[in-house]
């Protein structure tokens, strides 16, 4: 009898850990708050396989306040086996903010990936647009967020396709939660414009048919141009009310992993300047007006070298800095014909 109570009372005791252990299991569901971003995947079109995944892969936060230069990988990134191969693969990265936990961040900031058509430069970027459009993309936004949490909650139990950051999504199972209801276009389900309330077109860059190379996609800061009542908010990173800031680039790499790089803009090219040209004896004096910091170089050939490309013109090797103001190259020849250009960066 007492050998029976001594078992009786380790079968219970032992019970609650087991309970603890079933309650661990399906807690690890995936969850989100305000700034944090997330990176979906899906197959579209003639390429649909059976799963769409979404990655929080943190808070914007973090890639923002990053030192320019710095690259790191994509935290809570990839599950091999997700898709059958990482051809025609589409992605991207959006995420918004709204309230008052990060002072100076408007509501209704978003942040967008932009696709690169060149790996090595950078894409032509985002505009930033009125509060009321900007609020209805969040809403877009957020039900990704929120139909994911759903998902994941509704599969119930943790695995390496279902954690507090990475799910799943069951395209059968979950048809009307899945990451291409809120992403996709409303009339071209392959193209991403989180349903058409993003104006300025496919926010995902595909991988294409034999992935072998790394495809790029920039990330942009996106403040609203007013607040509610109507007043201009300037970008502090641009200085400006109309530009997006450019934050740096997610790169993904045919081996599945993906990394972010912290990157100052591009600086604009200067506008190519207009030349006026007066001619003394032997001298010529060209002039034309200047953009601060820009570098000019004075480029001529004779009339028989115009149709050669700039590259080979004789280049003085003198430059001017500009600084706003009219400059001037002089000139001295005795060459019969000389045709002057100048170069501007």
């Amino acid at each position: 009898m007492n050998k029976k109570r001594r078992i009786c009372s380790r079968i219970i005791w032992a019970l609650p850990a087991f309970l603890a252990l079933i309650q661990t299991g399906e807690a690890q569901t995936f969850a989100y708050k305000n700034n944090d971003l997330v990176l979906g995947f899906r197959k579209t079109g003639v390429y649909q396989e059976n799963n769409e995944l979404v990655v929080n892969i943190g808070q914007a936060s973090n890639y923002v306040n990053a030192a320019i230069g710095t690259s790191f990988p994509v935290a809570n990134f990839f599950v091999p086996g997700s898709f059958s191969t990482l051809d025609h693969l589409s992605w991207s990265v959006v995420g918004w903010y709204t309230g008052t936990n990060y002072p100076g961040y408007p509501t209704y900031t978003l942040w967008f990936t932009v696709p690169r058509s060149s790996i090595g430069v950078q894409s032509a970027g985002a505009t930033r647009l009125d509060r009321a459009t900007q609020q209805t993309t969040r809403a877009q936004i957020a039900s990704i967020f929120s139909n994911a949490g759903f998902v994941s909650s509704d599969v119930g139990t943790s695995n390496e396709f279902n954690t507090p950051y990475f799910v799943r999504e069951g395209i059968a199972v979950y048809p009307t939660h899945i990451l291409s209801v809120f992403m996709a276009s409303v009339v071209d389900k392959t193209v991403g414009t989180l349903h058409d309330t993003w104006p300025e077109g496919n926010l995902e860059v595909t991988t294409p048919a034999s992935f072998t190379s790394a495809v790029r996609s920039d990330l942009y800061e996106v403040r609203p141009t007013a607040d509610q009542n109507g007043n201009p908010i300037v970008d502090p990173h641009t200085g400006t009310s109309s530009s997006a800031y450019y934050v740096g680039y997610f790169q993904f790499n045919s081996d599945g992993t993906m990394t972010f790089t912290r990157e100052a803009a591009a600086a604009p090219q200067p506008p190519a300047p207009v030349l006026s040209i007066t001619r003394s004896d032997n001298s010529s004096t060209i002039s034309f007006g200047t953009t601060n910091g820009a570098t000019y170089t004075l480029y001529y050939t004779s009339a028989a070298g115009l149709a050669a490309p700039i590259a080979s013109w004789f280049a003085s090797p003198t430059t001017i800095t500009g600084d706003g103001n009219t400059q001037s190259f002089l000139d001295t020849s005795t060459d019969a014909d000389r045709v002057y250009r100048v170069g501007a960066q």
